[in-house]
């Protein structure tokens, strides 16, 4: 299965982070805004997705298919049950939603099973779906486009299924829960004369990246007082990602080195031990030679789960800060 796949991952990877170039703003409320005029009935509720495009929903709606696996977990912690859902690809889905029916992957969708459903609303993935947008216009389905790529992102799309779900309240109070434990988490940081550095290489396949700008990983090093060196790099930028250079790694040489894989870890540890372990450049970096160089886990930081990114913040905190103690 693996291999079935591994072609298209790097091509669904890069559709991903640059969806998460859109301003999160597009996500807010707009109730009332655009409504045609014979509409006479206020709708239940409407709101702009992440193509700027407004999505008008009638009633509250009952059969919800889910087609992004960022946006799921978030759906089911404020209390959503879906009719339909992708099989994994990114990240697990919620226990609670591990025998809903599948309707095919994330990249690979399958319509007919979509509409087999009976939807009366699709969530999709932000440029991996907008294909879809004028099938479901057809089918008179609603249809919203979402994506997260940085914590603000996931703190949006979780007030967003609150009002989706009619569960508004809950979905404020997770919010507020989540930022006050990762505050409680900040807060135990020592102060430090200097922040200590870092830098995140991403694996997608074959390729090798380092995340220079908001991504879900940056976003947490960055609030853990930590500074990402790789900002001061030139590079083709291709939403925050820019491709990895061993020259320039040695050049900025950060304390800490982060290690993500869009796939497994254990490939991302092959990779390493193939590519760069016997290279005298790579063994000369600090993190190496001080040991601090982290495989991180995908369900933590590749894609934010929902509310439970405060474990993503513990990890990381744990990683750096109990290893400078010791």
């Amino acid at each position: 299965m693996k291999h079935r796949f591994k072609p298209v991952i790097i091509i669904l990877i890069i559709m991903v982070i640059v969806s998460g170039c859109q301003n999160t703003s597009q996500q807010q409320e707009g109730k009332r805004e655009g409504l045609d005029a014979d509409q006479s009935v206020e709708s239940y509720l409407s709101f702009k997705d992440f193509d700027g495009q407004l999505v008008i929903l009638q009633d509250k709606p009952q059969n919800i298919v889910v087609l992004n696996d960022q946006v799921l977990h978030s759906f089911y912690q404020v209390g959503g049950k879906a009719v339909g859902i992708t099989n994994a690809f990114t990240i697990d889905p919620p226990e609670e939603a591990i025998d809903v029916p599948k309707v095919g992957f994330m990249h690979e969708v399958n319509i007919e099973k979509v509409l087999e459903l009976k939807p009366d609303l699709v969530i999709g993935q932000r440029f991996t779906h907008g294909d879809l947008r004028k099938i479901f216009k057809e089918a008179n389905i609603p249809f919203a486009n979402l994506n997260t790529q940085s914590i603000e992102d996931m703190r949006q799309n979780t007030l967003l299924m609150g009002k989706i779900t009619g569960n508004e309240k809950k979905a404020e109070n997770l919010i507020k829960e989540m930022d006050s434990e990762i505050n409680q988490v900040i807060d135990q940081i020592p102060e430090e004369k200097e922040m200590p550095t870092y830098a995140i290489v991403t694996v997608m396949g074959d390729a090798v990246f380092v995340e220079q700008s908001s991504t879900i990983a940056v976003d947490i090093a960055n609030q853990l007082k930590l500074r990402n060196v790789t900002e001061s790099l030139d590079g083709e930028i291709m939403a925050g990602y820019i491709p990895f250079s061993m020259e320039e790694m040695v050049k900025i040489d950060p304390d800490y080195l982060f290690i993500l894989s869009h796939t497994t870890n254990e490939e991302a540890e092959q990779m390493v031990e193939s590519n760069y372990k016997s290279n005298p450049a790579w063994n000369s970096l600090s993190a190496v030679s001080n040991d601090h160089i982290y495989f991180l886990p995908k369900d933590k930081f590749v894609m934010a789960p929902g509310v439970d990114v405060v474990d993503s913040y513990k990890y990381m905190a744990d990683l750096v800060y109990s290893s400078q103690s010791n």
